[in-house]
């Protein structure tokens, strides 16, 4: 004979398993939505470095990417190492009307550990890391087209990860 107890536990069980595929679904639902809305935008090669697993740039979602002056524009790139890396540092360059320039960041910007989210240096070969590059765009700067080259550097100068990005200052 079967008992309150076990018929109350299947229905139980029972539940649970429908909230759980719901659940499921709802995660898997969500992560969707989230990729439909990120500025995930096509970057380029540099000559060293492996290109990021992906780029959004907050507000970009075609190029050229707008700058606009007097603001400041992060950039979530996402990467992995090939090696171990102890410390990292981010070089920027600006390349416009034909001329490449190094973009110094502000000091506190200058440490890429202290920008990354869900991670701490050292940093293992195959993690997956996400850099936060906060780029001030000052309002004398004028309104031109430019490429910005990101490199993500160790501590021997060898470069990680590295993209290039059509952009403009407007």
């Amino acid at each position: 004979m079967i008992t309150n107890g076990e018929i109350l536990e299947k229905v139980l069980v029972q539940l649970l398993r429908v909230l759980h595929l719901r659940m499921s679904k709802l995660v898997i639902l969500l992560a969707l939505v989230s990729l439909a809305f990120a500025d995930v935008v096509p970057v380029r090669q540099c000559k060293a470095g492996a290109l990021p697993v992906a780029v959004d740039i907050v507000g970009c979602s075609k190029l050229p990417c707008d700058l606009p002056r007097g603001q400041e524009v992060v950039a979530n790139v996402d990467f992995s190492p090939a090696v171990e890396v102890a410390e990292l540092r981010p070089v920027v360059f600006a390349t416009a009307l034909g001329v490449t320039v190094p973009f110094v960041l502000p000091s506190d910007r200058q440490n890429a550990c202290d920008w990354l989210e869900g991670a701490r240096c050292p940093l293992s070969a195959g993690e997956d890391v996400r850099y936060v590059l906060r780029l001030p765009v000052e309002k004398a700067y004028p309104a031109i087209p430019v490429e910005v080259e990101l490199q993500l550097v160790d501590q021997e100068d060898q470069p990680v990860s590295c993209f290039r990005v059509q952009a403009k200052v407007v």
